[in-house]
């Protein structure tokens, strides 16, 4: 089963994250700030990471790639950035640390998932859970 570490401070979107990855059939941890999503670096490997870059009081996505390189279980795990803006710049900082993939917000469910699996070289064939959630919703 495929694990994946999300790093966002924004509730709604690590929780569309969440969702959106769970339905694959993904286990996902979510954190909201780089102190709080290293120490699950720390604890457990995963398969990739999905970070935002942009955090609030200034801190940035990069920190938890950079913190996961040096140490803990995640040393050659690739990330994918989250982001709203792409400038040039922040692309080769973060080709330079071995970010995989740049997905700009907003994005979708389904744009999510053919990233991951791309970057995870899994072949994405139309994932099972979302064509029959999309439309079937049963509270």
């Amino acid at each position: 089963m495929l694990k994946i570490l999300i790093l966002d401070d924004a509730k709604v979107i690590r929780a569309l994250l969440k969702m959106t990855l769970e339905s694959d059939g993904i286990e996902v941890d979510s954190a909201s700030t780089v102190t709080e999503a290293t120490l699950y670096t720390m604890q457990k490997s995963y398969d990739l990471m999905i970070v935002d870059l942009m955090l609030e009081n200034g801190h940035h996505g990069f920190e938890l790639v950079k913190a996961a390189k040096k140490q803990g279980k995640n040393t050659q795990t690739p990330s994918i950035m989250l982001s709203a803006e792409g400038s040039k710049t922040c692309k080769d900082d973060a080709q330079e640390l071995g970010v995989k993939a740049w997905v700009k917000k907003p994005f979708t469910p389904i744009g999510i998932l053919e990233v991951v699996y791309k970057v995870l070289d899994i072949d994405f064939s139309a994932p099972k859970a979302l064509k029959k959630s999309m439309h079937h919703h049963h509270q």
